[in-house]
């Protein structure tokens, strides 16, 4: 039986100099000693794929997803923004991502990069249209999932529902995927299981975080129902953990991970294996 529900991953934010930094090592130790799957990394630095993915290879991990927020916002980045100088220049930015991720093998999430709240969402929505169609035509040669990133209204104008996330999909057809986060689903949608079901095509990884934003198990969601659904309707892809910091990363992290054992024992139970 495997350790957890489904392939499990954890986005992290790596330190400056993070190939040499020995807490960040401790850390990815933890996650090869856990039998996590691969990682999400906030990223800066897009120049050498290749030393990235054999540096996480030797803790058995591979980078599942490259996260755009952090260097978003320290580059005031936005494909939504009114200010055509600075969308041009995020498109610019990510063909530059594109290229790195398809070297790692890698997708894309965009979450802040969306830009943020307070929006016209008429106009921003228009704009984040043009954007995802001059990306689409700098991804035809490197083919990379481009993961859009369900965020609640307080943090994001664009792609608060899933549905929203779709429609966004549907008018590229190009390697655009939605990504579900448990957290914000708990925020914005009638019902997340609805959700998930019905964009179920859409995404190949769901981002689980609590309804306080902690790791799952630290709140009130109950993952066992969430993944018991995935489970039912024949999920295939990833679960990645990601969150803020109740007590220390690898002391959240190693908490986490055993009650998602846990959830994965329930279901292996009532499954009867």
């Amino acid at each position: 039986m495997s350790r957890y529900p489904f392939p499990l991953c954890i986005q992290l934010t790596p330190p400056p100099n993070f190939y040499e930094d020995a807490d960040f090592a401790a850390t990815l130790s933890l996650l090869q000693e856990l039998g996590f799957y691969g990682v999400e990394l906030n990223l800066v630095d897009f120049s050498d794929p290749g030393r990235l993915a054999q540096f996480l290879g030797h803790y058995g991990l591979r980078l599942t997803m490259v996260a755009t927020g952090f260097y978003a916002n320290q580059n005031g980045l936005s494909l939504s923004s009114l200010d055509e100088e600075v969308r041009r220049r995020t498109v610019e930015k990510m063909g530059e991502i594109l290229r790195f991720a398809a070297g790692c093998g890698a997708g894309i999430i965009c979450g802040f990069i969306k830009g943020g709240p307070g929006q016209d969402k008429a106009i921003a929505t228009a704009q984040m249209a043009k954007s995802l169609a001059e990306v689409a035509t700098l991804n035809e040669e490197t083919q990379v999932d481009l993961y859009l990133e369900s965020t609640n209204h307080y943090e994001a104008t664009l792609v608060n529902t899933m549905a929203e996330g779709a429609a966004f999909a549907r008018g590229v057809q190009n390697k655009i995927r939605i990504l579900p986060d448990t957290y914000h689903l708990n925020i914005e949608e009638e019902s997340m299981a609805y959700a998930l079901t019905r964009h179920q095509s859409l995404y190949h990884n769901l981002h689980i975080s609590d309804n306080n934003r902690y790791f799952p198990g630290f709140g009130a969601i109950d993952f066992f129902e969430v993944c018991a659904l995935l489970k039912g309707m024949g999920y295939q892809g990833t679960i990645s953990i990601e969150g803020r910091i109740k007590n220390s990363l690898r002391e959240d992290i190693s908490a986490s991970a055993s009650y998602l054992e846990g959830v994965n024992a329930r279901i292996a139970l009532l499954q009867g294996e």
